[in-house]
């Protein structure tokens, strides 16, 4: 009986939630699209009238209520006159003012309008009342008859104050803007995202939102001819690329091949300016329309974004064109490291502060370039250089863990001289990267975790938190990390904690702040506190890709999805659909839970792909079943059953056993051994483990009630190389009644689950044995679990 046999029979057969209970389901037509933020039109205009200034009758025609004209009059020497416009939500574009009819004071000739406009209506106004761009110049209408009248292109705001400022009178039939960003609506969107939470769902799509009123199509920036992403609607409006390794995934995600030339024409804009020596420029179109060289770090980002166009997209041409660029800039990256195998640059970062020594995120920076190239040497690439950045990258790791790694507190610091000062973004991206041990990340996310504030998690640890020159304790990007971070040590509850205390606010359509787009900056109340922080900033997109890559979770492990991997990290939502652009078509996928622990899931993959499953378990005790055929189980993987598939329809689910059905055993607590011994772990269930084993020895266990077991789920680890375990009954050389293959690990205190068919085991009780085969040092056993039918 194969594997998946045996944990179907153990869902249909004991009397579990999935066999008493309909499985839970998401709605057929979770309506997605009336979420969908963007104008339905270039010819945008305002959604009500907030107030009048002055002399003003029939504002209300401007939001489309009544007709006439509205009608604004200036008395000599008189208070000048306004109306103040409300888009609704963050636009850009070119203002404009249809006038009907311009009457001046005499001896005037014509009427002065003058346009201001905001991200938020409390930066529209100075302490005096007087109207004011909250950043930039305002726009100044010479009006002299009956015409539309334009201005110059204002890249984001909501509000917008019409003001006429001299004597006279003017008459308005109309008022907006013509829309200058990418415009997307619903047929747009490749992809999407919905789930049973609200906020989650405005969410997705303020990211998306963020991204599209950052895409400035060719010919709407001097600088630029081609489509590019800039990193703030309003502002710098300049290419950066630690905002773009943000935004480039978000808009890929959610507009598909729609995004492709926005996303590589600021990735040409960057290396078309390439330093002889190797360095990527920070930022484009900053200062001028050059190259602007702002930090290390950057650099790599620049580079980075190149290869994670590739993940999504498969082009392979344009990779392969690029490829020389890359290993440049790696070559580039390696004069950067000190004596001691670190990063040292003494550059500012993005929280826009000078750090000098051996700075852990600038190593970290490094090496997630390194990993990257190592992914990409290994597709388009050759065999040497992924043997050089692996070798580079395993060195760099080293480094960091052996200097910048603090013992005594379990949490990265932040430079070699700066060793009681811990930072979030390195000590997330230390466990993002890979580069923290397994038995550390619990320790780091709960130090951070307990130190939360109401509104995010702080830029450095303990407090007082450093800032930035501006006075910000709370950013988005390193906050991403954390949410990434989380996810990745399946801790989703945390990770949507977090996000609802930055992000949550600024989803908030009562809010004073409210954008539908998320910010640049917020103080510890939450909020921007200037206006010239951006309040559609495409690094503040982060919670669109984490949405769809780890709640829905859905993720391209090869090139554009050829094989991909579909692991949701669901914590306490009850259903999440979505659907992900893919080079071969879109994947979908579906997802449901209950309170009982069941758990449903349905994956359609396009034609000529492949990919893992993994179904979520509520338990340790959750036993899970392919519904559909065509999925093969591959193993357990902590709280997960992972199947493999092709193309086509999947559908899964997992419930918990009845309680009281399974048995659990200390693999520690042997009542017989021979060459093994008890030794002690702190990442082990209990304290300890059963370690020690080579070939030949063994470990027995006495009355062990293992009658109806279909299945044993074994809790391992290896930081050698593997082997085999057996289960035998009855003494040391009895029947084996099933075994299975346990892998290297990694590390003796890297944990992973594996599971064995059993067949002819006893009823009741009995004496039950492990053996071991291998060589060398083989891997420690934690926990047994014995799953009955």
């Amino acid at each position: 009986m194969s594997i998946v046999m045996a944990i179907a029979m153990a869902v249909a057969m004991t009397g579990s939630p999935s066999a008493a209970a309909a499985l839970p389901t998401w709605p057929a037509d979770p309506n997605w699209q009336s979420l969908v933020p963007g104008p339905s039109s270039n010819d945008v205009r305002p959604a009500r009238i907030v107030r009048t200034q002055g002399t003003v009758t029939n504002a209300g025609i401007l939001a489309g209520q009544g007709t006439g004209s509205a009608v604004l009059t200036v008395a000599p020497g008189g208070q000048s006159a306004a109306i103040v416009l409300d888009f609704g939500k963050e636009v850009g574009g070119t203002p404009y003012i249809t006038v009907s009819s311009s009457t001046p004071t005499a001896p005037a000739t014509s009427n002065t309008v003058r346009i201001s406009t905001s991200e938020a209506l409390g930066f529209l106004t100075n302490s005096s009342g007087a109207f004011v761009n909250d950043n930039g110049s305002q726009i100044n209408l010479t009006v002299t008859g009956a015409q539309t009248y334009t201005g110059g292109l204002r890249g984001g705001f909501r509000f917008a104050a019409i003001e006429l400022r001299t004597a006279g009178t003017i008459r308005l039939t109309a008022a907006g803007l013509t829309f200058k960003a990418h415009r997307a609506g619903p047929d747009q969107y490749q992809g999407w995202f919905m789930s049973s939470d609200d906020q989650l769902n405005r969410m997705w799509y303020a990211g998306a939102y963020t991204a599209q009123l950052d895409m400035v199509p060719a010919g709407v920036a001097s600088c630029f001819t081609q489509p590019v992403i800039f990193d703030g609607a309003k502002r710098d409006r300049a290419i950066w690329s630690g905002d773009l390794v943000i935004t480039n995934p978000v808009a890929q995600l959610s507009l598909g091949t729609s995004s492709v030339p926005y996303v590589k024409g600021s990735i040409n804009a960057i290396m078309n300016l390439q330093a002889g020596n190797g360095r990527l420029t920070s930022a484009v179109g900053f200062r001028g329309c050059g190259a602007f060289d702002y930090a290390v770090t950057y650099s790599a980002y620049s580079a980075i974004i190149a290869v994670l166009y590739y993940r999504y997209t498969n082009d392979t041409a344009y990779i392969t064109s690029l490829l020389p660029k890359l290993e440049a800039a790696s070559a580039y990256h390696a004069t950067r490291l000190d004596a001691n195998g670190l990063v040292v640059t003494n550059d500012p970062d993005y929280w826009q502060t000078t750090q000098s020594g051996e700075v852990t995120e600038y190593s970290l920076a490094y090496y997630e370039l390194l990993q990257n190239l190592i992914w990409l040497e290994g597709k388009v690439g050759t065999p040497a250089r992924v043997t050089e950045y692996t070798n580079k990258a395993a060195a760099l790791k080293t480094a960091i863990n052996s200097r910048l790694w603090n013992a005594g507190a379990g949490l990265y610091q932040h430079t070699n001289t700066r060793t009681n000062v811990f930072p979030l973004d390195a000590n997330m991206n230390a466990i993002r990267l890979g580069v923290a041990s397994a038995s550390n990340v619990q320790g780091i996310l709960t130090y951070f975790k307990n130190r939360w504030q109401a509104h995010g998690s702080q830029i450095t640890q303990p407090a007082p938190s450093m800032t930035d020159p501006y006075g910000h304790t709370i950013e988005p990007l390193n906050n991403t990390w954390e949410l990434m971070a989380r996810m990745q040590a399946d801790d989703s509850t945390g990770a949507l904690d977090l996000l609802r205390r930055l992000w949550g606010l600024q989803v908030d359509p009562n809010s004073t702040f409210y954008t539908g787009t998320f910010w640049e900056f917020v103080m510890s109340n939450g909020l921007p506190d200037r206006g010239f922080d951006s309040l559609a900033h495409a690094w503040g997109a982060g919670p669109t890709q984490v949405l769809t890559e780890s709640l829905l979770g859905v993720t391209p492990v090869n090139p554009g999805y050829s094989t991909w991997q579909v692991k949701p990290h669901p914590a306490n939502v009850t259903w999440a659909q979505g659907q992900t652009p893919t080079a071969s078509g879109p994947l979908a996928v579906r997802w449901a839970q209950d309170t009982t622990g069941q758990f449903h899931l349905q994956v359609t993959s396009p034609a000529g792909t492949s990919g893992e499953v993994w179904v979520p378990l509520a338990t340790r005790a959750s036993v899970s079943s392919a519904l559909t055929s065509g999925a093969t189980f591959l193993r357990r993987s902590g709280p997960y059953d992972v199947y493999a598939v092709g193309s086509g329809t999947f559908s899964f689910s997992s419930a918990s056993t009845a309680a009281g059905s399974n048995v659990t055993v200390q693999a520690e607590s042997f009542s017989s051994q021979s060459g093994v011994q008890a030794v002690n772990a702190s990442g082990a269930i209990g304290g300890q483990r059963l370690g020690y084993i080579a070939a030949g020895d063994w470990a027995g266990y006495s009355s062990v009630n293992v009658g109806g077991g279909i299945s044993l789920q074994a809790r391992v680890s290896s930081g050698g190389s593997g082997g085999t375990l057996q289960v035998r009954t009855g003494s040391q050389t009895g029947p084996i009644i099933g075994s299975v293959a346990v892998p290297a690990t990694g590390g003796w205190d890297t944990y992973t689950n594996v599971t064995a068919n059993l067949t002819g085991v006893p009823s009741g009780t009995a004496n039950v044995y492990l053996t071991f085969v291998g060589s060398g040092n083989l891997f420690d056993i934690d926990e047994l679990t014995f799953v009955k039918s």
